[in-house]
């Protein structure tokens, strides 16, 4: 199987959602309008940046509903049936304690944005000038947030946590000569579907349906035109939510099978 064709098995999962052209068109405005925006220092409300300033619009358009105090901390957005969005283009770690309070009265929602496409231009700080732009690293997709998990164990098993995973293109502007701060700016530029899980167990829509079992993370990998790290972190943290059992190994790896019970137990 090509890899092409492993990427278009995967998005045919149910938890995919192609962006409709008019949510492109509307989120295009959303982009543009932030670059009209003044902004302090480069930076928008609350100093946020680029790629949160536009999902926060996104999700919540009217301003009076966004950074809405819950408790001791602040909600990015609360939505028209009360629920809270939470924007983290980051680690998850410094979520821990906001979704302590949260999780106690609400439904909760973490949007964790994967980017299809960066595409970088550098300033000159003496000049002015900018440099051709450039693609810059790999592309990222849903398995971005296997890796952020982990750090919220304790609190995926609850039936009022969801996540989203907004696939973006974005650009970024660098500041020539400033490694250690060099991005000014990172700023979506379309967005071209998400990622919606209601629960965990949606985590399992994303295994090829014709998958033969017992099956290798590399075997994984090889379907689903994923890298050999992402679909092991992908396999630990189904594994570790009781979603799949280990079945012994083969060679160096373990094997993978659906577990008879899948409720989730996160330790």
């Amino acid at each position: 199987m090509t890899e092409q064709a492993s990427r278009a098995g995967l998005l045919r999962s149910p938890c995919w959602k192609p962006a409709s052209p008019q949510e492109q068109e509307r989120f295009a405005f959303f982009c543009e309008d932030y670059d009209l925006m003044e902004r302090p220092g480069g930076v928008g409300v609350m100093g946020e940046k680029g790629v949160h300033a536009v999902l926060k619009r996104h999700y919540q358009p009217d301003v009076s509903a966004q950074e809405i105090r819950v408790g001791r901390f602040v909600a990015d957005a609360v939505t028209g049936d009360g629920q809270l969005f939470e924007i983290q283009t980051g680690a998850f770690a410094p979520l821990r304690r906001k979704l302590a309070c949260f999780l106690e009265r609400y439904e909760v929602t973490v949007a964790h944005p994967a980017y299809a496409s960066r595409w970088v231009r550098t300033i000159d700080p003496e000049t002015g000038e900018l440099s051709a732009r450039r693609r810059c690293g790999a592309p990222e997709t849903v398995w971005k947030l296997f890796y952020a998990l982990p750090a919220i164990r304790e609190y995926l098993g609850q039936a009022n946590l969801h996540f989203r995973v907004p696939v973006l293109e974005v650009r970024e502007l660098r500041v020539k000569g400033d490694r250690r701060r060099s991005r000014r700016d990172r700023v979506p530029t379309a967005l071209l579907g998400e990622w919606r899980f209601s629960h965990p167990s949606d985590f399992l829509s994303l295994l090829p349906p014709d998958l033969p079992e017992p099956f290798t993370s590399s075997e994984l990998a090889a379907a689903l035109g994923a890298s050999p790290g992402d679909a092991r972190m992908y396999l630990y943290l189904l594994h570790q939510l009781g979603l799949l059992d280990r079945a012994g190994r083969r060679g160096h790896s373990y094997l993978y099978v659906h577990a008879t019970e899948r409720e989730v137990s996160f330790p």
